[in-house]
């Protein structure tokens, strides 16, 4: 089919091309046995992941998709892989989905260790399109030329001055910020601003709670009980600046890493679109090819009253949407959306599990 050619999905029409290659080799693996409730939630929400995930590969250029040793197009993929899900989970029968699942394909180990399960959501934080007293901590829009490349160090001690999208209220928010990647801002007059990211400045990405950890400033265990568990980025390390503000920059410049953000049409976009709560993940496409369909197996938080009460079994089909700097080897990123549950368990999800990437037969 050429790269003009047409197809009808849900009565939407998607543009038949390519899709970015993968530079890892996936590990060949006999399917788990599934029961016929592989899926722990509705396939309401895996139709709309698995349209996003179609329309995207097939309006992009570029190399084959590798799985193993083998290779397919991307058009292959989305109508012999993706296709025939779509049909199955917009029928409604889960258990002729599980059943493709396990005999229709060829199974692929994402990693060789037990992957690392985290989760990430959009949170909403307040600010202002003017900086004033209350609203004093800047998003920045993406600089030109060179201006792009300096160091956080550099931007923090006021080389963009001038160049701020918005002012926050709260200076651990900016820095939450550069980890979720996206946000609807709430500004003072009550209207709301979705953010999200454009680009960053090339250099390496550093986690500045594991400087804190490995400093001796954060405690070990779960996150703090109070209103911290509902707010973006590290419940510790959000409490530890509140009590040391001074210490907040100077973490923060130690890493090289920063972002650049923009205004959007709704936050909580991926590499290849809208995201899917529960459906869309963070991946690392030096081994998972970006829009590949895959099978997780892990523990997610259980919350009540925004509080982590406990957790409970977390098995799904969900899709390679996104990637982030602190994304790599054996970890995966389940974006959750922005509800109350997402909030809380964004915060406390840690745990280990099984991935595995799928390919038709």
């Amino acid at each position: 089919m050429s790269r003009a050619a047409l197809v009808s999905l849900g009565g939407a029409l998607l543009l038949a091309a390519a899709s970015p290659a993968v530079a890892g080799e996936l590990t060949p693996v006999a399917a788990p046995p599934l029961t016929t409730a592989c899926d722990d939630i509705e396939l309401d929400s895996l139709v709309a992941a698995l349209v996003n995930d179609i329309n995207a590969l097939q309006k992009k250029s570029g190399p084959p998709l590798k799985f193993g040793a083998k290779a397919v197009s991307p058009l292959e993929y989305a109508n012999r892989t993706l296709r025939p899900l779509y049909e199955l989970a917009k029928a409604g029968d889960k258990a002729k989905l599980c059943g493709a699942l396990q005999h229709g394909h060829l199974w692929f180990k994402a990693a060789p260790t037990p992957i690392l399960f985290t989760a990430y959501h959009t949170p909403v934080v307040r600010g202002s399109l003017t900086a004033d007293a209350t609203y004093r901590y800047p998003l920045y829009k993406r600089p030109a030329g060179a201006q792009a490349a300096l160091s956080t160090a550099q931007i923090l001690g006021g080389a963009l001055k001038g160049q701020e999208l918005l002012w926050l209220a709260d200076p651990y928010d900016a820095l939450a910020l550069h980890v979720e990647g996206a946000a609807n801002i709430r500004l003072p007059d009550g209207s709301a601003m979705a953010v999200g990211t454009d680009g960053h400045n090339g250099q390496p990405y550093q986690n500045v709670s594991k400087l804190l950890i490995a400093d001796g400033k954060l405690p070990g265990g779960p996150p703090p009980a109070g209103p911290e568990l509902t707010m973006p980025g590290n419940p510790k390390a959000r409490r530890y600046f509140a009590q040391h503000p001074a210490d907040l920059n100077v973490y923060w410049a130690r890493n090289p890493h920063f972002v650049y953000f923009k205004k959007v049409q709704k936050a909580g976009g991926g590499k290849l679109g809208a995201l899917t709560p529960g459906r869309s993940i963070a991946v690392d496409t030096d081994t998972v090819p970006m829009g590949a369909l895959l099978w997780i197996s892990t523990k997610k938080p259980t919350v009540a009253d925004g509080q982590v009460t406990g957790s409970e079994p977390f098995q799904r089909v969900v899709l390679g949407q996104d990637t982030g700097a602190g994304i790599k080897g054996a970890r995966i990123d389940v974006y959750f959306g922005e509800d109350d549950y997402a909030l809380a368990a964004a915060q406390a999800m840690s745990s280990n599990g099984d991935a595995y990437v799928l390919l038709a037969k």
